[in-house]
């Protein structure tokens, strides 16, 4: 029988009519008037973009960076995985030390690995349910003042939406005459929209990414890298870009962009955002006076900026879900809490409507998400690079305690690693993954370096494990 399977599960997930609270930021709700079966074309003949930048997706790039207040924008159908990596491999020279929160995403692990960096890491600490707040400003400074890195890189919102303060930072790297990067994915609706955190733009970082799926009206894949000052010329970025970036770009994402850019000229659009967060931060006061336990609330009464569109609800994940999933699909959940992104295009009534139901119950245990959990904190021995290319074995996890970690080993999402390559693996990486493996595994989401036993290994059809370095303990 001839079968197509990700056409069939589309067609199911898509029959549920339920509300998405999750990427990408349209919700399948509302109309793409770019999705033309004849616009599916690729760079042939004037759609061909030109050296001297006389074309149409340069004239959109320039439109785009204009709505921005960027000095030049980069157009990414590769989501913000490429604005991220051509971001650092432009601004770091090779075999350098750059500051890096120990929060970023995979692609910035990915780039140091490219460019056989040496990461200097800043740590988080940790807020309720083990969630990982934004890197102290005055912490990162001072590791740029200890280590005269040559460049910082920067994840700031987290997934969950929590901002902070970047102006020590973006101080201290004009002091030192080193570029500051940004990995904004989760904040591209914040510039220029009040009652969200003040973007990276405006605060003075050099390079910001965007992921635009993430919550605009955009087709998921689409990104947006900004220039933000001359510390970097436009000719460094462009090199790496045009290493990292595909020569058959999608014509349709790249005309959702340009979709995107026409709305940020629209005063409706910014007004849209404006009126999102008025009337979830109404509701946030509402449902705490009524007993529910948001993250971004909690955030912000310890002063931080907290993304008005996410809303992090603590409490037992299992029965939060339980609760929520009758009316929508969330966009993360773990074992203490449930993570939704709220839009302009979604239906707030019936986000009012799950909430009131899980209010409604008294079985939801929040007071179990005020645990602090602890997230690995491990020793680099050796560079992610240098791990990444030694000679590597698989063994169970539970017999990793003391080894070197080889390949990452990353919670999806949200996509932050729990052991780099090069670190060591230590009691707390085999305590989390005894408690929580389970959840990722069999529940939502994924737990990639995590693998059952390769086919010709004596472990066989036993559990999972982790790939380490061969022969080689801290």
């Amino acid at each position: 029988m001839l079968r197509t399977p990700i056409i069939e599960a589309l067609k199911a997930y898509s029959a549920s009519g339920k509300a998405r609270w999750h990427t990408p930021g349209h919700k399948g709700r509302m109309p793409l008037p770019y999705l033309l079966g004849e616009w599916d074309v690729t760079e042939v003949r004037e759609l061909t973009p030109k050296s001297d930048g006389h074309d149409p997706i340069h004239d959109s790039e320039r439109l785009m960076a204009q709505s921005f207040g960027a000095q030049k924008t980069w157009y990414s159908v590769q989501g913000a995985t490429l604005p991220v990596m051509a971001a650092v491999l432009a601004a770091c020279p090779p075999r350098s030390s750059v500051v890096v929160d120990r929060i970023a995403h995979r692609s910035v692990h990915a780039a140091l690995i490219l460019g056989h960096l040496r990461p200097i890491w800043a740590y988080s600490e940790m807020g309720p349910g083990g969630y990982p707040l934004p890197v102290n400003d005055e912490e990162r400074a001072r590791l740029i003042e200890q280590f005269k890195p040559k460049a910082v890189i920067v994840t700031n919102p987290t997934y969950e939406g929590l901002a902070a303060d970047l102006s020590a930072t973006a101080a201290i790297c004009r002091q030192h005459n080193i570029p500051l990067i940004v990995d904004e994915a989760h904040g591209t609706h914040f510039w220029g929209h009040e009652g969200f955190p003040r973007s990276a733009l405006m605060q003075g970082a050099d390079l910001v990414c965007h992921g635009v799926h993430k919550t605009e009206l955009s087709l998921t894949q689409t990104g947006l890298l900004h220039l933000n000052s001359e510390i970097i010329s436009m000719s460094q970025v462009q090199d790496t870009w045009d290493l990292l970036a595909t020569s058959s770009p999608s014509y349709l994402l790249l005309a959702s962009l340009d979709y995107f850019q026409y709305l940020r000229h629209q005063r409706e659009y910014h007004r849209g955002w404006q009126v999102l967060a008025e009337q979830l931060r109404d509701l946030r006061v509402r449902w705490r006076d009524q007993g529910l336990s948001l993250l971004q609330d909690w955030w912000e009464r310890q002063g931080g900026q907290a993304d008005a569109a996410k809303l992090t609800i603590l409490g037992d994940g299992s029965r939060l879900l339980h609760r929520l999933e009758q009316f929508g699909v969330e966009e993360k959940s773990d074992p203490f809490g449930v993570t939704l992104i709220v839009t302009p295009y979604d239906d707030i009534n019936t986000v009012k409507s799950a909430l009131a139901a899980v209010l409604a119950h008294r079985d939801i245990d929040y007071h179990r998400a005020a645990h602090w959990r602890r997230w690995p904190i491990l020793q680099q021995i050796m560079p992610p690079y240098q791990a990444m290319t030694a000679e590597n074995e698989w063994i169970p996890w539970s017999k990793a305690l003391g080894r070197i970690a080889a390949r990452p080993l990353i919670p999806y999402p949200p996509g932050i690693p729990l052991v780099v390559p090069g670190e060591g693996i230590n009691q707390d990486v085999i305590s989390w993954l005894t408690e929580y493996r389970e959840w990722y595994l069999r529940g939502s989401g994924d737990l990639k370096g995590l693998q059952p036993p390769p086919p010709t290994g004596d472990d066989e059809g036993k559990d999972e494990g982790l790939w380490v370095i061969k022969n080689a303990v801290p």
